[in-house]
């Protein structure tokens, strides 16, 4: 249970709010690469309660403005791609990538007017088919993100993104709950599994050691970057079984991976508040070592989007849950794992009240994730620079892994933290 106050805190990401300086502090997903083309429309997008238009001009040069013209207020969503920049419609002021006033032709020739006038921008920054911006302070700018997925090519990933309607933390508290694995997405037969795929349409096959893990081990370690997210449990259902370990991380400050056997590909999630009761919802499938499998990844999905990056399965029509498939097909009656998680974490309403809740023992993750968060707020709210953006972190080796081992050997053991990430070795309070 958390009080009404502390669930404010930690949901509310607005300017000015101490979330919301919080999100401002790291780069974040604004939107796919493959959004926007050379000298094509604007596009509106909206990051922490922020109304802004992204547009590329025509060199491929990508820019993120306050959505509103300096002038009088007109959207630039309706502006003009031109070669001086980004034109409002209504007195053509235009502005360039960086928001300086590259002309305004209402105003006369002699005139110095423009040199004063500057819109709203933020930097962008393009890695791994993804449009990430910094919204903060700019003496405060950390390094351009760098993620182990970042610079693999175009063959070994797949990006996609998705418009969630709840709160950010719903979402991400699902990702490391990894006890609803057995119920929400637990398929009611065996299927046969593609490469790389965790699970078909129907869910996570009954064989599975997260479905039949019982009363497992769940843990978490804290790092320099977050905390890693452990699940012990047993590899099969015979008595003796070897232990099955799976290694999470879990990234401030709103990232995580998807836990995964060797076989599996890799899955990373990165949930980015559009305003307090509506997400983007980022998905990277990745593989480190091959091409990746882009067609059983989707059908693994079973998430399908219209062109707004809006779901077909929806709270409109109750994700077009089947009772019948109940009895024979999945847990929920609800195809798709990620339809699944979104039909949980979306029916709790926009912001679930978390002060009426009845957590158990197997909440541990969500525990640590809420105290990691008031605790980031807390360090930047006393000057520190907060958890994950001390600048000596090797961002690019962090991954989600899954081992296999006796019994009876302790998981820090058999599944040690790499010496980079050990807060110990980065005890000194920097100073913002």
């Amino acid at each position: 249970m958390l009080s009404q106050e502390d669930n404010e805190l930690i949901t509310r990401v607005g300017a000015g709010t101490p979330l919301g300086d919080l999100f401002r502090r790291y780069w974040l997903p604004a939107f796919l690469s493959e959004e926007l083309e050379p000298g094509g429309a604007p596009m509106p997008v909206k990051l922490l309660g922020e109304r802004l238009v992204a547009y590329r001009n025509k060199e491929g040069k990508l820019g993120l403005l306050g959505e509103f013209c300096p002038h009088r207020g007109t959207s630039l969503t309706l502006a003009r791609n031109d070669d001086c920049g980004l034109t409002c419609i209504y007195h053509g002021w235009a502005f360039d990538t960086d928001g300086a006033c590259a002309d305004m032709p209402s105003e006369p020739d002699f005139s110095r007017f423009k040199e004063k006038i500057k819109a709203k921008s933020y930097p962008v920054y393009e890695a791994g088919g993804v449009a990430w911006t910094y919204m903060g302070e700019p003496e405060h700018r950390p390094a351009p993100p760098k993620l182990i997925w970042t610079s693999l090519p175009e063959s070994h990933r797949m990006v996609a993104k998705v418009y969630q309607e709840c709160n950010y933390l719903q979402i991400w508290e699902n990702e490391i709950d990894y006890m609803h694995a057995a119920f929400a997405h637990l398929a009611l037969k065996e299927q046969d599994m593609k490469e790389g795929a965790l699970s078909t349409e129907l869910g996570i096959n009954p064989s599975h050691p997260l479905v039949t893990s019982r009363n497992p081990l769940l843990s978490v370690q804290p790092t320099t970057y977050g905390f890693r997210n452990m699940f012990v449990g047993q590899a099969d259902t015979s008595e003796n079984a070897d232990q099955f370990i799976l290694d999470a991380p879990i990234l401030m400050p709103s990232f995580a991976f998807t836990p995964r056997v060797k076989e599996e590909d890799h899955l990373f999630h990165a949930y980015v508040p559009i305003d307090d009761t509506t997400t983007w919802s980022y998905d990277v499938h990745f593989t480190l070592d091959r091409p990746l499998n882009h067609e059983t990844q989707k059908e693994r999905r079973g998430l399908w989007v219209d062109e707004n990056h809006k779901k077909i399965y929806n709270r409109d029509n109750n994700y077009k849950q089947d009772r019948s498939l109940m009895e024979s097909g999945n847990f929920s009656g609800i195809l798709g794992i990620s339809n699944q998680d979104h039909a949980v974490t979306e029916s709790m309403g926009p912001i679930v009240d978390r002060s009426k809740e009845h957590l158990g023992t197997s909440d541990v993750g969500v525990i640590a994730l809420r105290r990691m968060v008031l605790k980031s707020i807390k360090q930047l709210e006393k000057g520190e620079v907060p958890l994950g953006l001390d600048p000596g972190i090797p961002t690019d080796r962090i991954y989600s892994e899954g081992v296999i081992a006796p019994r009876g050997i302790p998981w820090k053991e058999a599944c040690p933290l790499d010496p980079a990430f050990e807060p110990a070795k980065a005890e000194k309070t920097v100073k913002s």
